[in-house]
């Protein structure tokens, strides 16, 4: 059986972001890009649990992007995925979520698959949509908020937990499927150094995505973006902390309710 993880590269949190002159879309001169590591590297993690626990013959990494993304393929071959496949966009391509689903589904055709996994959304848009419209362009059932899976290759099942408020729920479905993972009990492999020179010479197949147009275009949507961004704006500046001096909790609380009251005007 073989997983498949679909891995997107974002702007690392730490970087500084400015809007385009256009304002439809980021300033990526100067910015740092990443593996979207909230919830992808712990997907790769479950991926790679799969293959030590269970047997899995393979886990397979695939992306969407321009040719840095296959920065992020890297990270994911460093972590013990064992090949890779970009499909690769021009520069300036636009792409959404649904638009990104299409190009998965058509390039995971080609693609040995029992499981695929997607983190549960990317950093940069937050969007949570790849997962189930994935599962909806390959014909397959999905599930989200997944933090552990256990196969039962027997019976083609699989026994999931996710996470809900004030407890948590453990649930069953059929594979193949896609499933979106949340961050699970597991904390992602930091790959080491050996890994990482290892995952220079491990398979990594681009595909110019023009090739896979006439799969994508008989799909609901076609080989167009299905949404578009019409602004993109930064939060306004933080204005500057006030410093309260006091010397006991009770006086500290009275001053900050005057504040909260006189001067901020939320009370």
């Amino acid at each position: 059986m073989d997983v498949l993880v679909c891995v997107k590269q974002v702007p690392d949190p730490e970087t500084k972001l400015r809007v385009a002159p256009s304002g439809k879309a980021l300033d990526t001169d100067g910015v740092k890009f990443t593996i979207n590591n909230t919830y992808d590297e712990a997907m790769v993690e479950e991926a790679l649990r799969m293959k030590e626990e269970f047997g899995f013959t393979s886990v397979r990494a695939l992306s969407v992007g321009p040719a840095r993304a296959e920065e992020a393929l890297r990270a994911t071959l460093a972590m013990g995925a064992d090949e890779a496949v970009l499909v690769e966009t021009p520069p300036g391509m636009e792409l959404d979520p649904l638009f990104t689903a299409r190009l998965l589904a058509a390039a995971a055709a080609d693609i040995p698959h029992d499981l695929v996994l997607v983190g549960r959304h990317a950093q940069d848009d937050e969007a949570g949509a790849v997962g189930s419209a994935l599962g909806e362009y390959l014909g397959l059932p999905s599930y989200s908020f997944v933090t552990e899976l256990t196969p039962v290759a027997a019976s083609h099942q699989l026994k999931m937990r996710r996470y809900l408020e004030g407890g948590e729920e453990v649930f069953s479905g059929p594979f193949p499927a896609v499933l979106s993972i949340l961050k699970g009990a597991k904390d992602p492999r930091t790959p080491t150094l050996p890994n990482i020179l290892k995952a220079r010479k491990k398979p990594l197949k681009k595909i110019p995505v023009k090739d896979l147009e006439a799969k994508v275009s008989v799909l609901k949507g076609g080989f167009q973006p299905t949404s578009a961004v019409t602004s993109f704006t930064l939060p306004p500046p933080r204005s500057g902390a006030k410093m309260l001096e006091f010397q006991t909790p009770e006086e500290a609380a009275t001053k900050l309710l005057k504040v909260l009251k006189e001067e901020a005007k939320v009370l």
